[in-house]
């Protein structure tokens, strides 16, 4: 028999100047059976990534070389990992961690540097790496996640929520799992704004709307939200903003409007009025942070916050394809023709 593993990183553990530090006495830490966050840079020897730096740069051999915590799964199997027969274990074990690294990006999405890697362990413990992803230039996320790192209750939240994330992603839960990987697109286009913008756009439309001229466009998107994640909710949920900094008072539906107004013009494409960029909602380390980039830190708490929702409040099969989505907001008066009535009957 022998130990194969898959490994994905995790940027950093809280520590130092975080308000919250991780107790590194709890790792290795199990999430599910044979999955456990642990640190992994005592197993990658020295000289693991010295034959890919003549191809990839030093740069890229560097970022691989240092990856020091990590999701880890291990698994037995027959013969080595090469071996036509385990092929499929070893795509199952990259499916398996791949789920667990987004559901653990909507609990806490982090800087990202190294991806997934996969290989052997040795007798002496330490980690044969066969196969990787090609690393990542530094991988940005928005600027408030620019400081996240993992907490004891992040940790905890994705040991509380894998099992039934996985149980969407494995299963017909289409606009929960639509949501899911458009959110995970997303937060891989660190150098496209608008493309970012518009993936994350598409998870919200994945939740919240479907083809049904009753439960589609802005209006029906945007008091779906307000009313599922409550509109008087900071899109900054506490620890996000840095206790450096002025606390700013942005709520669901003071931010939903403007959301809605960008992901239109880019949509139809049309030039984003320049007060997006040229004016601030709060600020941040580097000075005024700009109304375009306060949108995106929208975008994703609003598919992070509703997405985790569903899986607290056991809300799945709701979500599993348009008719019972339908029938959830319908029931709580959401449609088109609805609201319109409430809001033309307003005084």
């Amino acid at each position: 028999m022998t130990q194969n593993f898959t490994l994905y990183e995790i940027y950093q553990l809280a520590g130092g100047a975080d308000d919250e530090q991780f107790d590194t006495t709890r790792l290795p830490f199990e999430i599910i059976q044979g999955v456990r966050i642990e640190e992994v840079s005592s197993f990658l020897k020295a000289d693991t990534f010295t034959f890919v730096e003549p191809r990839m740069g030093s740069d890229a051999a560097r970022d691989l070389q240092q990856v020091q915590i990590a999701l880890v799964h291990r698994y037995q199997s027959e013969s080595g990992i090469y071996m036509n027969q385990e092929e499929e274990q070893i795509r199952t074990s990259a499916q398996l961690v791949y789920n667990l690294a987004a559901c653990l990006r909507l609990i806490r999405p982090m800087r990202q540097s190294a991806l997934l890697m996969q290989g052997t362990v040795r007798d002496d413990g330490t980690f044969d790496v066969l196969k990787f992803d090609h690393p990542l230039e530094f991988h940005e996320v928005p600027e408030v996640q620019k400081h996240f790192t993992l907490r004891n209750r992040d940790a905890d939240e994705l040991k509380r929520r894998a099992p039934e994330f996985l149980r969407a992603m494995n299963g017909p839960y289409w606009k929960f799992r639509m949501a899911a990987q458009f959110h995970e697109l997303g937060h891989f286009q660190p150098w496209q704004a608008k493309a970012r913008y518009i993936l994350w756009s598409c998870a919200i439309e994945s939740i919240y709307t479907s083809h049904h001229q009753e439960h589609m466009g802005s209006l029906v998107a945007r008091e779906r939200i307000k009313w599922f994640l409550g509109a008087s909710t900071s899109i900054y949920a506490p620890g996000d903003i840095s206790t450096l900094l002025p606390q700013p008072a942005i709520s669901v539906g003071e931010i939903v409007n403007d959301l809605y107004k960008v992901r239109n013009f880019i949509a139809h494409g049309d030039r984003i009025p320049d007060s997006f960029f040229s004016d601030a909602r709060r600020h941040g380390f580097n000075g005024r942070v700009p109304t375009f980039e306060v949108l995106l830190e929208a975008a994703s708490f609003i598919v992070r916050s509703s997405l985790l929702k569903i899986l607290r409040d056991q809300l799945l099969d709701n979500f599993a394809d348009a008719a019972p989505a339908e029938a959830y907001f319908g029931k709580a008066g959401l449609t088109r023709s609805e609201l319109r009535r409430r809001f033309a009957t307003k005084p």
